[in-house]
């Protein structure tokens, strides 16, 4: 049985580079005598403090500067996926096999589930379709297949500035949303959630007074959800578009 999504109980963010350091490069910010650029960031994704799963597809869009050739856009398909005992929110617990377009994904040592590129899928996952998820089922988590009814959220390129100076706070910009039930703005693991037909949120200098300086990103996910219950038990399903800028914190 399907439900259509409500309100969702959102307890905290959780970024894919805390699920899985080790599948993807995390934005960390490097020294101030480094040029590196950093060429991904796992994208925020929601969590959600109910029921038994969040499963969770992403379309990654990054636009780097990269000399001698400008702006480059990269495009991603990578996927994330916890399960919980319907108690223990803070805890992950294995769910058995899982695939997300018939792609397995890892099981990382924290009992996440994780897909990012692969040599043989550079690209990642192809989500030109409604993606369609299976799980092999493990003590309380039943064994299902369920494809999204939802679609994909639109959001444009981030159309604000590459250098973010802390001193005078930052508004973070995309060019145009449509079909998000929200929207989250992230700048060096800040983040925040604004409604899901808002195109910028502006972080203030407060905001930003502790996160370090050098090269880094900002980025904006826009999300949709839904519900379906198996085995008596509810999971969440997110359908989430992001798209990332490389910029420079002062």
């Amino acid at each position: 049985m399907r439900k259509s999504p409500s309100i969702f109980r959102v307890s905290r963010y959780m970024a894919l580079a805390a699920i899985v350091t080790m599948s993807i490069s995390a934005c960390n910010l490097l020294p101030d005598d480094t040029t590196e650029t950093p060429t991904s960031t796992p994208p925020p994704t929601p969590t959600i403090a109910d029921g038994y799963g969040t499963l969770s597809a992403v379309k990654s869009i990054t636009t780097q500067d990269i000399p001698g050739f400008g702006q480059i856009e990269i495009d991603l398909g990578v996927a994330a996926a916890a399960f919980f005992d319907g108690v223990d929110y803070n805890s992950f617990i294995t769910a058995g096999g899982v695939t997300c377009e018939t792609l397995n994904m890892t099981l990382n040592e924290n009992n996440s589930y994780t897909f990012t590129p692969t040599s043989t899928e550079p690209s990642g996952i192809d989500f030109s379709g409604n993606p369609d998820w299976t799980v092999a089922g493990d003590g309380v988590v039943p064994a299902f297949s369920h494809t999204t009814n939802i679609g994909f959220p639109t959001a444009g390129a981030v159309t604000s500035s590459t250098t973010v100076t802390k001193a005078n706070g930052y508004t973070l910009s995309i060019a145009n949303v449509s079909g998000a039930d929200s929207v989250l703005y992230m700048i060096a693991g800040v983040i925040v959630t604004e409604p899901g037909n808002s195109t910028s949120h502006t972080f203030s200098a407060a905001d930003l007074a502790n996160i370090g300086t050098g090269p880094s990103v900002v980025q904006a996910a826009a999300y949709k959800m839904e519900s379906a219950e198996y085995g008596g038990k509810t999971f969440y399903f997110v359908n989430e578009k992001v798209v990332t800028q490389s910029v420079t914190i002062e």
